[in-house]
């Protein structure tokens, strides 16, 4: 039973990981290729997925009531396997790490990334609800601003490593969870 419990809440964050990974790889798609290849896009976004790539943070907060419940309530003791122990350790309170470090650490850049672009560009946060202004030229303009502001630029650079870094800890999270999976069943 405990082993069927974890499977349920397992495939729940398997749901997760994959949205999550989705919406992390495409943010740092278009702000890598903002900065990389400013004239030329190597991916489709709108205005409102850049803003976002740039101003937001995608956070990541994977269900555990299962785990927690089987925790508190003795369930977990009737696992006889120390590596299947070692894993659920690794699994919930390991490899999770990684993503929560580099969270807090794009959290800190992403509030220096708005709060630029409000005081020396607000008409980049402006115009995202602008009705006369194409997507396409509402990006240009975006490019244009970011070409010639180094202090953006750079910006943007630190929040991209933070970003790939959490990325990385997702596929350490990921890994972690797929032995999981495979020692479970």
């Amino acid at each position: 039973m405990v082993f069927s419990d974890l499977n349920t809440e397992l495939r729940i964050i398997s749901s997760m990981i994959e949205n999550r990974r989705a919406a992390f790889l495409f943010d740092i798609q278009i702000i890598n290729s903002l900065i990389q290849n400013p004239t030329k896009d190597s991916i489709q976004y709108n205005y409102d997925d850049l803003v976002t790539a740039v101003t937001d943070w995608r956070g990541f907060t994977p269900s555990e009531e299962i785990y927690t419940s089987l925790k508190y309530d003795g369930g977990l003791k009737f696992i006889t396997s120390i590596e299947i122990k070692a894993a659920i350790e690794a699994f919930y309170h390991g490899t999770k790490a990684g993503i929560f470090v580099n969270m807090e650490d794009e959290v800190i850049v992403q509030r220096e990334v708005l709060k630029y672009l409000q005081y020396n560009h607000p008409q980049m946060l402006l115009m995202e609800n602008d009705i006369i202004k194409s997507a396409a030229e509402k990006i240009a303009l975006f490019k244009s601003v970011l070409n010639n502001d180094p202090t953006l630029q750079s910006l943007l650079i630190s929040k991209l490593r933070f970003m790939g870094n959490k990325n990385k800890g997702m596929q350490n999270y990921k890994r972690s969870h797929e032995n999981l999976v495979r020692l479970l069943n």
